[in-house]
Protein backbone atom coordinates (compact mmCIF):
# COMPACT_ATOMS: atom_id res chain seq x y z
CA UNK A 1 0.00 0.00 0.00
CA UNK A 2 1.30 3.45 -0.93
CA UNK A 3 2.03 5.55 2.16
CA UNK A 4 1.18 8.77 0.31
CA UNK A 5 -2.39 7.55 -0.27
CA UNK A 6 -2.97 7.33 3.49
CA UNK A 7 -1.62 10.74 4.42
CA UNK A 8 -3.79 13.82 4.64
CA UNK A 9 -3.65 15.72 1.36
CA UNK A 10 -2.26 19.25 1.47
CA UNK A 11 -4.00 22.02 -0.46
CA UNK A 12 -2.06 25.19 -1.23
CA UNK A 13 -4.14 28.29 -1.90
CA UNK A 14 -2.35 31.07 -3.71
CA UNK A 15 -3.41 34.62 -4.52
CA UNK A 16 -1.80 37.99 -5.06
CA UNK A 17 -1.13 38.81 -1.41
CA UNK A 18 -1.80 35.44 0.23
CA UNK A 19 -4.40 36.99 2.52
CA UNK A 20 -7.95 37.95 1.50
CA UNK A 21 -8.77 35.75 -1.48
CA UNK A 22 -6.84 32.80 -0.06
CA UNK A 23 -8.64 33.05 3.26
CA UNK A 24 -12.05 33.20 1.59
CA UNK A 25 -11.32 30.36 -0.84
CA UNK A 26 -9.79 28.16 1.88
CA UNK A 27 -12.84 28.69 4.07
CA UNK A 28 -15.23 27.78 1.24
CA UNK A 29 -13.24 24.68 0.28
CA UNK A 30 -13.00 23.54 3.92
CA UNK A 31 -16.80 23.74 4.20
CA UNK A 32 -17.24 21.89 0.91
CA UNK A 33 -14.78 19.14 1.89
CA UNK A 34 -16.41 18.74 5.30
CA UNK A 35 -19.80 18.27 3.61
CA UNK A 36 -18.19 15.45 1.62
CA UNK A 37 -16.37 13.83 4.58
CA UNK A 38 -12.94 14.80 3.28
CA UNK A 39 -10.18 15.99 5.58
CA UNK A 40 -7.29 18.03 4.18
CA UNK A 41 -4.49 20.26 5.36
CA UNK A 42 -4.36 23.85 4.06
CA UNK A 43 -1.60 26.36 3.42
CA UNK A 44 -1.72 29.84 1.89
CA UNK A 45 0.86 31.88 0.04
CA UNK A 46 1.40 34.90 -2.17
CA UNK A 47 1.92 34.27 -5.87
CA UNK A 48 5.42 35.70 -5.55
CA UNK A 49 6.24 32.96 -3.00
CA UNK A 50 4.66 30.00 -4.77
CA UNK A 51 8.03 28.54 -5.81
CA UNK A 52 8.85 28.10 -2.13
CA UNK A 53 5.62 26.28 -1.26
CA UNK A 54 4.16 24.26 -4.13
CA UNK A 55 6.44 21.22 -3.84
CA UNK A 56 4.85 20.23 -0.50
CA UNK A 57 1.31 20.53 -1.87
CA UNK A 58 -0.82 17.79 -3.37
CA UNK A 59 -3.26 20.28 -4.91
CA UNK A 60 -2.72 23.94 -5.83
CA UNK A 61 -5.70 26.28 -5.99
CA UNK A 62 -4.84 29.72 -7.29
CA UNK A 63 -6.63 32.90 -8.29
CA UNK A 64 -3.80 33.78 -10.68
CA UNK A 65 -2.26 32.14 -13.73
CA UNK A 66 0.47 29.83 -12.49
CA UNK A 67 3.86 29.72 -14.22
CA UNK A 68 4.38 26.62 -16.41
CA UNK A 69 7.25 25.58 -14.14
CA UNK A 70 4.79 24.85 -11.31
CA UNK A 71 4.15 21.11 -11.37
CA UNK A 72 1.29 19.22 -9.81
CA UNK A 73 -2.48 19.25 -9.83
CA UNK A 74 -3.77 22.79 -10.30
CA UNK A 75 -7.31 24.15 -10.09
CA UNK A 76 -8.47 27.73 -10.50
CA UNK A 77 -9.87 29.30 -7.33
CA UNK A 78 -11.63 32.08 -9.24
CA UNK A 79 -14.99 30.22 -9.35
CA UNK A 80 -15.15 30.37 -5.55
CA UNK A 81 -15.09 34.16 -5.86
CA UNK A 82 -17.24 34.69 -8.96
CA UNK A 83 -19.58 31.71 -8.75
CA UNK A 84 -18.99 30.99 -12.45
CA UNK A 85 -18.32 27.28 -13.10
CA UNK A 86 -18.33 26.65 -9.34
CA UNK A 87 -20.02 23.24 -9.62
CA UNK A 88 -17.48 22.10 -12.25
CA UNK A 89 -14.66 23.25 -9.99
CA UNK A 90 -16.14 21.38 -7.03
CA UNK A 91 -16.43 18.27 -9.21
CA UNK A 92 -12.72 18.58 -10.08
CA UNK A 93 -11.85 18.78 -6.38
CA UNK A 94 -13.97 15.71 -5.58
CA UNK A 95 -12.35 13.84 -8.47
CA UNK A 96 -8.91 14.77 -7.09
CA UNK A 97 -9.90 13.15 -3.79
CA UNK A 98 -11.28 10.07 -5.58
CA UNK A 99 -14.95 10.78 -4.92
Amino acid sequence: MDVKENKKKKILCSCGTGIASCSFISSEIKKFLKENDIDAEFAKCRMSDIDNHYKDADLIISTSQLPPSIEGTKISGVPFITGNDLEKTKEKILKFFGK
